[in-house]
């Protein structure tokens, strides 16, 4: 990375927006993903080198996907007639997240947004502010609660997808909204059950395999909402649940 004048911003450093997509930009650099002491499918912890990029600030939302419909770039919903599940937000307030998104309708926005799905290592380096060890998107502590994100307990008492950014306080270092809880997000990468053969560059695991990786945690799953928390499942599946954000690569 080279250094600008003094005064000046660097271009990671900047926040910009395009298609109502606010882009933040991440200055890349090597941080240690995953770790050693968690779930088999978190280790082992190892050295990645990730450039800079724009990650969305929040999650894909319904009024963002439907500008996307009405250029007709994106489809409307998953399900095979047409209909949208009760529980899903198509349709719905245009600040939710965009929910009962399967693979292809993620990718296809964020084509059309002038991006492409977070590899899991550019989703977990901004997750964790630059990649630093925290467990949550705010920090070590507190545990999560209602006021950090986005969860069903009986605290909170949620019945589903939130408007994005409904937990500031529990916002990483450059602002990005809802990195725990809300919906779970599609990234790029083909789900391995381990880290032991993964890209080491920053960039997405693109041998087919059957799954493809999950990040963020949920309002209605049980998986921690934590930094590192993995999931999957096949690409045209979806529910209430599942939703995404986009990155761009930083030229």
């Amino acid at each position: 990375m080279f250094l600008l004048a003094l005064g000046c911003t660097a271009p990671c450093e900047t926040t910009v927006t395009d298609r109502g997509v606010d882009w933040v930009g991440h200055c890349g650099d090597v941080y240690e993903m995953g770790t050693d002491t968690g779930p088999d499918h978190q280790q082992p912890e190892h050295t990645v080198t990730v450039p800079d990029f724009y990650l969305a600030r929040t999650e894909t939302t319904v009024g963002q996907y439907t500008d996307c419909v009405n250029e007709g770039s994106c489809r409307a919903t998953a399900s095979a007639d047409g209909s949208s599940p009760e529980a899903c937000t198509w349709g719905k307030d245009p600040e939710l997240a965009m929910t009962c998104v399967d693979y292809s309708m993620a990718d296809d926005f964020c084509t059309w947004a002038g991006g492409r799905l977070p590899s899991e290592a550019e989703w977990e380096y901004a997750a964790r502010g630059l990649g630093q060890r925290i467990k949550y998107p705010w920090g070590n502590e507190p545990e999560p609660t209602c006021e950090l994100a986005s969860i069903a307990t009986e605290e909170c008492l949620s019945e589903g997808v939130k408007p994005v950014c409904s937990a500031p306080d529990g916002n990483t270092s450059r602002d990005l909204c809802d990195m725990s809880g809300n919906a779970f997000e599609w990234v790029a990468d083909y789900f391995r059950p381990n880290y032991e053969r993964t890209p080491r560059n920053g960039t997405a695991v693109k041998k087919e395999m059957e799954f493809t990786a999950m990040r963020g945690g949920g309002y209605n799953s049980i998986a921690p909402v934590k930094t590192r928390t993995r999931t999957f499942h096949p690409r045209d599946f979806y529910y209430s649940g599942m939703g995404f954000r986009c990155a761009r690569d930083l030229d």
